[in-house]
């Protein structure tokens, strides 16, 4: 091979590489920093949604509705806290480098994580109340199904999620010239890693093949014909719920591994090629996180049909005449089921 041919490949690998971070600038600034307004409109028009439907008659008096609502409600305080503010300060770390301020500083971080992680902890305790449906009215577990309980419940899960988000303001605090930053990055990356990528997605899984296995043991030892009414309607919240895990549970890793593999990496010696690929998919990732906060209305509507029928019977509430009670009496029956029991 003559050097003239080494030289040329040489500017050829050159002009493609120039070319690749081109494009990935170019589609940051025009998709990827566009995603937090799209986001956050998304949430809000699914919170509305959540809010409208499940503060009808027929749900707002069942401890799983009551769980999911509170969840949405911590959706979009989180869009509107966390994600909105990057579409109008899109640059890295902007909006941590504008605070000067030490106790600004810890509880900004403080509700970057606490408000994520209190989302998915009442849907695990939306998966707690599937759960205690399997069991029999006898039992303690069924307590969890009455209303004067929730509250407690909500209280406590409160609790937990800021006890797991302590160590985000212990180990952040005001850095000299640079603003609000980690001064202990290995124990953040690691709380982190191990609290929101790993033990929140394996409880929440651990519970759904719970549920499945009691509700697969219910249905064997329930009659088909004499309870089939019951388990359809108790079955398209389980399915939704169920849903909701595995969505929010993709969300959570492809972000975690995402960041895993950036800490892992960050002391390489990495081409200007390579560190712009990082850049955009942490950035792409980390919007695509927020999708969490996002899914509930969308994935209730798909996955339950007791879910679309009361929207769309709160919605013919709202026009003149009789028509909401005619399609009521042809399709929303049995609404009392929802929080039905199996037979043990």
């Amino acid at each position: 091979m003559t050097f003239s041919t080494v030289k040329m490949l040489s500017e050829n690998g050159i002009l493609s590489a120039k070319s690749m971070i081109e494009d990935l600038n170019l589609t940051q600034q025009r998709f990827v920093s566009k995603l937090p307004l799209i986001i956050t409109i998304l949430g809000l028009i699914g919170f509305v949604g959540n809010l409208f439907t499940f503060l009808q008659p027929t749900l707002r008096k069942n401890a799983f509705c009551i769980y999911t609502l509170s969840a949405s409600l911590i959706d979009i305080i989180n869009l509107s806290v966390n994600l909105c503010p990057q579409y109008f300060n899109p640059s890295p770390g902007g909006l941590f480098a504008e605070i000067s301020d030490r106790f600004t500083c810890k509880l900004r971080l403080f509700a970057l994580v606490v408000l994520p992680q209190l989302s998915l902890n009442l849907l695990i305790m939306s998966l707690v109340d599937r759960f205690a449906c399997t069991f029999p009215s006898t039992s303690r577990m069924s307590r969890l199904l009455k209303l004067k309980m929730v509250p407690l419940m909500i209280f406590i899960t409160i609790i937990i999620s800021s006890i797991e988000s302590l160590y985000s303001p212990l180990l952040y605090d005001i850095i000299p010239d640079y603003g609000c930053g980690v001064t202990h990055a290995t124990e953040n990356a690691v709380s982190y890693i191990a609290i929101h990528g790993i033990l929140t997605p394996a409880i929440m899984v651990t519970l759904v093949g719970l549920t499945y296995r009691r509700f697969s043991r219910g249905r064997q030892r329930v009659g088909a014909v004499t309870t089939a009414n019951q388990n359809r309607f108790r079955n398209q919240f389980v399915a939704m719920v169920f849903t909701q895990v595995f969505v929010s549970s993709f969300f959570v890793l492809q972000w975690i591994g995402m960041y895993w593999y950036f800490l892992a990496t960050q002391y390489d010696n990495k081409t200007a090629e390579q560190w712009t690929i990082t850049y955009f998919m942490l950035s792409l990732t980390n919007n695509f996180y927020y999708m969490i906060n996002v899914r509930s209305f969308y994935l209730s509507t798909l996955t339950s049909r007791l879910f679309r029928e009361t929207m769309m019977a709160g919605f013919l509430k709202l026009l003149p005449g009789n028509l909401h009670r005619q399609w009521n009496a042809r399709n929303l029956t049995a609404p009392n089921t929802i929080g039905t029991r199996t037979v043990e």
